[in-house]
């Protein structure tokens, strides 16, 4: 009786350290066409010689994101000034937010803007042409879903748990028939 315990019971434990090990994600996974992401950078690729116009004469050609600071290659045909402001995800009430003007010169300008470190991270961008258009452009680093099983491990974490706390219960009441002598007479 006790070797089928013991074994029941190391079945039971193999069983759940695979199904650990199965669900453990792979990382570092990059499509060599892609960008990477490193430190916590958003680096972007295009086919286009830019990526967003903001205005018929000025386009965003590049950025990248850095917590607390957005970097943004700006190429433009004349002399124009940006105005920057920071957008993205605020939080319920009021609160405060970085604003800049920017001069810059004909040709490709490297622009910095501080922003908020926190989740879905932005700016907008326009120039008096794009404000005559009625029209602009953001760079933003998106949001990221939160996941609802994030308290329980993930989905693995949840699943295992069911998966072990079920396997374990069977194993109890197995213990409990074989235990008995003419069948369960008191559980």
């Amino acid at each position: 009786m006790n070797r089928i315990l013991s074994f029941s019971l190391v079945v039971a434990v193999a069983l759940t350290m695979g199904m650990g090990a199965a669900t453990v994600p792979i990382a570092a996974q990059e499509d060599p066409g892609n960008a990477s992401n490193q430190d916590n950078e958003t680096a972007v690729e295009t086919t286009d010689d830019y990526m967003q116009e903001i205005d018929s004469e000025t386009r965003i050609t590049d950025w990248e994101y850095q917590p607390g600071m957005f970097t943004i290659e700006i190429e433009t045909d004349s002399e124009t000034k940006v105005s920057m402001t920071e957008a993205g995800d605020f939080e319920e009430g009021t609160g405060n937010f970085n604003y800049q003007e920017t001069e810059l010169d004909e040709g490709s300008n490297t622009v910095t803007m501080p922003v908020t470190d926190r989740q879905g991270a932005g700016i907008a961008i326009a120039t008096r042409r794009s404000l005559q258009q009625e029209t602009g452009a953001f760079v933003s680093v998106g949001t990221a879903e939160s996941n609802p099983f994030r308290t329980f491990g993930g989905e693995s974490g949840l699943f295992t748990g069911v998966i072990m706390t079920t396997g374990l219960a069977a194993l109890g009441a197995a213990y409990v028939i074989r235990s008995e002598k003419n069948g369960v007479i008191e559980a």
